[in-house]
């Protein structure tokens, strides 16, 4: 498995976590994150520190 996609994991797994299952939804038509009342692009569920799950402490 590639570091991206472990990276993706982790986000997407806090966010369920966090934000519970009803709360978040992948829209792969317009490659969306739903999460609330929001959205954000599916591409930074790549991105390390998007969620806390992923970030690096200096």
């Amino acid at each position: 498995m590639t570091e991206e996609t472990i990276t993706a994991l982790k986000n997407y797994d806090w966010l369920i976590r966090n934000r519970g299952l009803g709360e978040v939804e992948l829209h792969w038509e317009s490659d969306s994150l739903v999460s609330g009342d929001g959205g954000y692009e599916i591409s930074l569920l790549t991105e390390p520190g998007f969620t806390p799950g992923t970030r690096q402490d200096s």
